[in-house]
């Protein structure tokens, strides 16, 4: 692999490591559904302009019933989870769950879209993965919220398969960008009904702002990049590099512990979810899309 490509890796790692970081800063400060439609709003902002070239912006119009569902169940619910489930979780054991995802398309895409059912190592991996869950659920200090993480990977493995679905035929960042914009104003909606508004400090300024332009907006084009550099198998490694940098982070920046059983937990998870989505080929030639399985690295 080039070292462009080595580098776009590590970026892509970091920008969806780091988001449950400046979410839990964020949390400080002001309610978690407000964080979400912060960041998603200002992520919209970043790459509505995207839309403009080559008239993009037309998916708006002729999908916008496909883009709605799509908007709620890949945006809306999954981050309105995270971030109210981070009020009891910390941040590098949230990065973790959702590396959880891949484990949920494995049981979804077969019945919703008729996708061939796991092989007996796949059937291991998800056995290993879930009995990581089931480990931290009993942990002292984990937290109801764990429920709602895993709750978020599910709409996140759902979605990938929508995506499969039904804009395989569009370009991903322009389903992206699309998906993003129309989730905006259903976020604000939700936010300003059910939480009291609050000015927010000059730190969760930055943290929201890092969350909307560099973790959001930035991580979509990054991985999307990466994907045509290295192809989407390499890309979808990001999904086991970037838990570990939000556990790294929770750490050092935010002095969260770190117990034995939390990291057996960890890695059990990690492991069950690279059994399940194991990489078939090692060619950087980039296919013709990307399956619900690979899609399943992308985090907002």
């Amino acid at each position: 692999m080039k070292a462009s490509s080595w580098g776009l890796f590590a970026l892509v790692s970091l920008l969806w490591g780091v988001p449950y970081l400046f979410i839990e800063i964020a949390l400080r400060d002001i309610g978690p559904l407000s964080i979400a439609a912060a960041r998603v709003t200002i992520a919209a902002l970043v790459m509505a302009p995207f839309l403009l070239h080559r008239q993009r912006w037309r998916v708006l119009t002729k999908r916008w019933r496909a883009l709605l569902v799509l908007a709620v169940v890949e945006v809306v619910v999954p981050l309105s989870l995270i971030t109210v489930g981070q009020l009891s979780v910390p941040s590098g054991t949230t990065g973790v769950i959702i590396a959880t995802e891949p484990i949920f398309i494995a049981i979804l895409a077969p019945l919703l879209i008729r996708k061939p059912w796991l092989s007996p190592l796949g059937w291991l991996g998800l056995v290993i993965g879930l009995t990581g869950v089931t480990t931290l659920l009993g942990l002292e200090g984990a937290g109801p919220g764990v429920l709602l993480i895993a709750g978020a990977a599910l709409a996140y493995g759902l979605g990938a398969i929508l995506i499969d679905h039904w804009f395989s035929d569009h370009d991903a960042l322009t389903v992206a960008a699309a998906m993003i914009l129309t989730a905006a104003p259903l976020l604000i909606a939700i936010a300003v009904a059910a939480e009291p508004i609050r000015a927010p400090s000059n730190t969760t300024v930055f943290a929201l702002i890092t969350l909307g332009v560099a973790c959001t907006a930035g991580g979509f084009s990054a991985f999307f990049a990466l994907i045509k550099c290295a192809g989407p198998t390499i890309a979808a490694l990001t999904t086991y590099t970037a838990p570990i940098i939000a556990v790294v982070a929770g750490v050092f920046v935010l002095h969260e512990k770190l117990t034995l059983w939390q990291v057996l937990s960890c890695s059990l998870i990690l492991v069950g979810a690279a059994f399940i989505v194991r990489p078939r080929g090692r060619s950087g030639r980039r296919p013709s899309k990307m399956n619900p399985a690979e899609q399943s690295s992308i985090k907002h």
